[in-house]
């Protein structure tokens, strides 16, 4: 009797390496979608976070009587009164120890939970 080998075998191999190796790059493509999600979000609350800080800056510095303040944020950065929102940005005015020095204005812009994402200080002369 003729052993016949009709290279079942062979494809069969062939097809879970295939599979196999599927499974693999499909793994890794998945980490990095989610990885690259991650850095989005983190990129999209620091250009908020950098604008907001930005804009504070710019009203302490065309202002003669600014004072501090702080602002809560929902989590679509839209302002909130609610204590409980998701972001915060806390504008603290410091005024100079002795005559002649610049008065200076600290504004970090936080998570509720005080996690700092970005933080400026500016200093301007007085008049």
């Amino acid at each position: 009797m003729k052993n016949r080998n009709n290279g079942s075998r062979i494809f069969m191999t062939e097809l879970m390496f295939s599979i196999l190796f599927f499974i693999i790059v499909s793994a890794i493509c998945v980490q990095c979608f989610a990885g690259s999600f991650a850095k989005s979000r983190q990129a999209n609350e620091m250009t908020k976070a950098i604008n907001l800080a930005s804009n504070a800056a710019e009203e302490y510095l065309v202002s003669d009587n600014y004072e501090g303040f702080t602002e809560y944020y929902d989590s679509d950065w839209n302002i909130s009164d609610d204590v409980n929102g998701a972001y915060k940005v806390t504008s603290l005015v410091i005024e100079p120890e002795r005559k002649g020095e610049c008065q200076s204005m600290h504004v970090v812009v936080s998570t509720i939970t005080d996690e700092e994402i970005y933080s400026l200080e500016i200093e301007k002369a007085l008049k």
